[in-house]
């Protein structure tokens, strides 16, 4: 039993560089698209179930070989636009949506304009937390609400600036 555990051990040992770091280079510079890549892979596969087609059903539909799929089902295809609305076309579904241009001028927003104060809320916090303790400061009055929450009190006032 313990040469059979050597023998086996052996066989995974190799004196040859490992390529995992080759890998995660190649990953963290691509991580973006692969990222996507894998959402619409998912995408594909739920598609795929829904229908009860096979990769060859697919590969098929879209007029390319079953090993193109494969690529694409395994998320590390980056698809091309022609590769995309094959697929969307094929399955009929939407992969991606593209943004109309716009002129920044014709963009509406209902925010309103904050004027700036003279010195940012993180330094007024840091002169008020490190004179905190003499009975001359003035802290500012500020009520900060975000998602329904109030802020203002005396606890939270300094928590902004951590």
């Amino acid at each position: 039993m313990k040469t059979k555990n050597l023998e086996n051990f052996q066989k995974l040992v190799s004196n040859e560089q490992s390529a995992w770091l080759d890998k995660f280079l190649y990953y963290k510079a691509n991580k973006s698209w692969l990222d996507k890549s894998a959402m619409v892979a998912v995408n594909v596969l739920e598609a795929l179930k829904a229908k009860g087609w096979s990769q060859k059903d697919l590969a098929q539909k879209m007029k390319v070989s079953a090993q193109q799929v494969n690529k694409i089902l395994k998320g590390q295809q980056n698809l091309t636009f022609e590769t995309i609305c094959k697929l969307e076309t094929a399955l009929e579904i939407s992969l991606m949506e593209i943004i109309d241009y716009k002129q920044v001028a014709e963009i509406k927003t209902s925010a309103t304009q904050i004027k700036s104060a003279s010195t940012t809320l993180k330094e007024e916090f840091i002169v008020v937390s490190v004179n905190k303790d003499t009975s001359t400061t003035k802290i500012p009055q500020m009520k900060v609400v975000h998602n329904k929450m109030d802020y203002s009190e005396s606890h939270n006032q300094y928590a902004i600036a951590r």
